[in-house]
């Protein structure tokens, strides 16, 4: 490791003011984007005035050394099951090094970066792009979404001096662009006139043997990125007509962030009312987060989750994208945040995406089948999708819906390497997968989704009309609610929350209460995908569950 009297950096008062700036180390490439992002559009050079607040992550201190902690403790079959920490016990591992902070203050006091401040292991400050340029090394242009319109400044590459990049582990916003998972409409006519099909509250209650009232110990939270909205008055139209009794969920600003109330663009309406339902008793929250600007908003949500101090015990996002469409440094620190927050017995579920192995929408799977962030993150439970056509759970086609989808999102990560809590599972149905594809991923990483539900047909209130759903962007918020009551059942049993459900989900602890589903293929991207097969797979994970059985079992 480099220690700071090799950069020659000194020490910094306990005022935060430098005694002299260090001199920086030559420049060298510190992340890049391997691929161009296929659905974001360059517009050409960033405007230098523009102004981004910026954040640079420093490397923690025993990283690895928590991940092994959470390991543990998220293992039901360890005498620590769900001793979970407490915020200032993380930061004892994740707590930076002082030389590191000194040195990278330096670097930046020296380039002329004014009102910087830091939070624990984050460094933050405000720029206009000609400065972040210049000191990154990078250009800047103006990144479109091809379907929504939304506007960033990014950046495909950028350096930061060579003695520092032991002491950093992401500068953002440079290179991550992301979108939300939107959920689509049913446009499939007399398919969704079938109302035993129609993914009410109460038919998921009944699917899935829901026979618990909550206490209402616990809280479930949504997200809302991109000043997407969710309006309070179709929250109560939809709690009169589908699950009576709902106590109104709570805006939550985070980073600036808040809730607009408009829910015409369906993901927030979708997120509240059916999270809200399935958790029925336990308070929910929207967290609206910022900046809305040209932030980081992921990382402002996984950042939320380690800082406040109650915390939702479940909370279910809607977002991501393909993963070439991030840098490996930050995928791997965000990551770790999300990490951080299942240590404090927070379970985060991510939806798996509705474009099969094509990650968030990708055309071609010519150079491999793609991945999707942050759903393929270890330390996330990914939730893919179903449809109960005839009695009969199957992987869902959303494309029988609505041909701007495909299927359920599913496969393995380009990234991240399989963890020790489903490796084996993982491997071993990638073996089973024809020859042809298996040259098309990589069998030793990380296999998602983790769980699925249905994810088809969700009545909801828009705009006080009645809207018929689609996308695991439904599956997510509905099955995270369920963990939201089990959450409230322990508690009245004296038990910790579940936390990070995934080393429970595959310890074979809850096998009873776990749905195969062993029909139906994530198609994408111009394959035919994963099928689903007995056991885990790359469509359906470990399939659904039996609320009551898994609540009989934990």
């Amino acid at each position: 490791m480099v220690v700071l009297s090799k950069i020659c950096a000194t020490a910094f008062l306990a005022s935060g003011v430098f005694a002299a700036p260090a001199t920086p180390g030559p420049m060298a490439k510190f992340a890049e984007l391997k691929t161009a992002p296929s659905n974001w559009i360059s517009q050409g050079p960033a405007d230098g005035s523009a102004i981004i607040h910026a954040k640079i992550g420093i490397k923690q201190k025993d990283i690895t050394g928590l991940q092994q902690k959470l390991l543990d403790i998220s293992n039901p079959k360890s005498s620590n099951y769900g001793k979970w920490l407490t915020q200032e016990e993380v930061q004892q591992y994740t707590a930076p090094d002082d030389g590191h902070v000194a040195a990278i203050k330096a670097w930046l006091s020296g380039a002329g970066v004014k009102d910087v401040s830091q939070s624990h292991d984050w460094i933050e400050f405000s720029a206009p792009i000609s400065k972040m340029e210049a000191l990154l090394d990078a250009k800047y242009e103006w990144y479109t979404h091809v379907e929504s319109g939304a506007k960033l400044p990014r950046t495909q590459k950028y350096s930061i001096p060579k003695n520092l990049h032991d002491m950093i582990d992401v500068v953002t916003p440079t290179t991550s662009l992301y979108h939300n998972i939107a959920p689509h409409e049913d446009q499939s006519g007399g398919l969704s006139k079938r109302a035993n099909t129609n993914a009410t509250p109460a038919f998921i209650r009944s699917q899935y043997n829901v026979d618990y009232k909550s206490n209402g110990s616990q809280t479930i939270g949504t997200t809302s990125f991109q000043n997407v909205g969710a309006s309070h008055s179709d929250f109560s139209t939809f709690s009169k007509k589908y699950s009576p009794g709902l106590s109104d969920f709570k805006d939550v600003r985070v980073n600036g962030g808040s809730n607009n109330g408009d829910g015409s663009e369906y993901e927030g309406n979708l997120d509240t009312q059916y999270a809200g339902a399935l958790a029925s008793g336990n308070p929910s929250q929207y967290l609206a987060v910022g900046p809305y600007d040209f932030g980081d908003a992921i990382l402002a949500f996984s950042q939320y989750l380690n800082t406040a101090s109650s915390p939702p015990s479940v909370v279910s996002s809607s977002y991501g994208d393909t993963e070439s469409n991030y840098d490996g440094a930050y995928m791997d620190r965000v990551c770790n945040e999300f990490m951080k927050a299942g240590s404090r017995g927070i379970s985060v579920l991510f939806s798996s995406g509705d474009s099969g192995v094509g990650g968030n929408k990708e055309s071609s799977c010519a150079n491999g089948l793609y991945g999707l962030f942050p759903a393929a993150c270890p330390y996330v439970t990914a939730v893919g999708g179903t449809d109960v056509i005839n009695g009969v759970e199957r992987v869902v086609d959303f494309g029988r819906y609505n041909k701007r989808l495909t299927s359920a999102g599913g496969g393995y990560s380009t990234h991240f390497a399989a963890p020790d809590y489903n490796a084996n599972v993982t491997a071993a149905y990638a073996q089973t997968v024809d020859s042809t594809t298996q040259q098309q991923f990589n069998a030793g990483n990380r296999g998602f989704p983790d769980i699925a539900l249905v994810s088809a047909l969700f009545p909801t209130i828009v705009n006080g009309g009645v809207v018929s759903l689609l996308g695991t962007s439904a599956s997510s918020p509905a099955i995270a609610g369920m963990f939201s009551l089990l959450n409230d059942y322990r508690k009245s049993k004296g038990k910790s929350t579940l936390g990070f459900l995934n080393p429970l989900l595959y310890s074979g602890t809850v096998d009873e209460a776990l749905r195969d589903v062993t029909e139906g293929n994530n198609y994408g991207c111009d394959s035919n995908g994963f099928y689903a097969a007995p056991g885990w797979d790359a469509a359906s994970g470990l399939g659904t569950i039996d609320f009551a059985k898994f609540r009989s079992l934990i």
